[in-house]
């Protein structure tokens, strides 16, 4: 009779675990990994890869670069040249949820920078290397940052903007400095889980921004700011429908056309065999 009270109540404490656990959030902790998180630009998919060991000056600003898009057109067409493409982002988060509000505050792990990007450059770098809960990621939320510090090799008009690209549209000079300090998010339906070592990845294709924008009417040697952000209708439709400058439709390209995931191959790019949100 002891022995069958025994087995009875050891029965009973097993099926109140398993019920306790079946109840618990699937979402539930799991440890940390180490992850490392890059960014890249391309024409088609852009790679980066290798970290290196940061110079005096790179504790300070830590610098990331991709490889250069090749062919690019605007959306009538015309060839685009750039000569120079960099952006500084800031306060990199990564969410549980597609949208706010959705999320596990637990996975809410910051990668503070700022970090400097030149998206031309053909010597890529990891932006940076943090412990990072092994939970579902579904959405990154980036701040652009208006830097006041320029790293040797940055051109002039980035200082004290967050993007600055120059180049040529059919044969014209222009640049963009965009002085913007607000938030990109990168969410889509699908969701990952960073690994030891693992490399997540924010994919911008250049490419796309510019085939989706009409920049007909851009002047030789004009400077798209915020105090000449270059009006216009229908100039990106596809971008933003509301967009009536050239300025908005750029920030706005870059949260549009961009991917975000992990690059489980480790070639450097977002493919179809790679998890990723979008």
């Amino acid at each position: 009779m002891k022995i069958k009270n025994e087995l009875r109540n050891m029965t009973l404490a097993t099926t109140i675990g398993l019920l306790i656990t079946g109840c618990a959030p699937g979402n539930s902790s799991t440890g940390t990994v180490s992850s490392g998180f890059k960014m890249t630009a391309g024409s088609a998919p852009a790679t980066v890869a290798l970290n290196q060991k940061p110079s005096l000056f790179n504790l300070l600003i830590n610098q990331a670069m991709a490889l250069v898009p090749t062919s690019i057109q605007d959306s009538a067409g015309s060839p685009v040249v750039l000569s120079s493409a960099w952006t500084v982002i800031k306060e990199i988060e990564f969410k549980s949820g597609e949208v706010a509000g959705a999320e596990d505050s637990e996975i809410e792990i910051e990668f503070k920078g700022p970090y400097v990007v030149d998206l031309l450059s053909n010597m890529p770098l990891v932006l940076d290397t943090q412990l990072i809960p092994q939970k579902s990621i579904q959405r990154i939320k980036m701040k652009l940052h208006q830097t006041a510090v320029l790293p040797a090799g940055a051109p002039a008009g980035l200082l004290n903007n967050s993007i600055f690209v120059a180049g040529t549209i059919a044969g014209r000079n222009f640049t963009f400095q965009l002085n913007d300090s607000t938030t990109i998010q990168i969410a889509g339906p699908s969701s990952f889980q960073p690994s030891e070592n693992s490399q997540l990845m924010v994919q911008i294709q250049l490419a796309n921004i510019f085939k989706q924008i009409n920049m007909s009417t851009v002047v030789n040697n004009e400077v798209i700011s915020a105090s000449n952000r270059h009006s216009g209708a229908s100039l990106c439709p596809s971008i933003d429908a509301s967009a009536s400058d050239i300025y908005t439709c750029m920030r706005k390209g870059l949260e549009k056309h961009a991917k975000f995931g992990k690059d489980n191959d480790g070639d450097n790019v977002l493919t179809p065999n790679d998890s990723s949100v979008n």
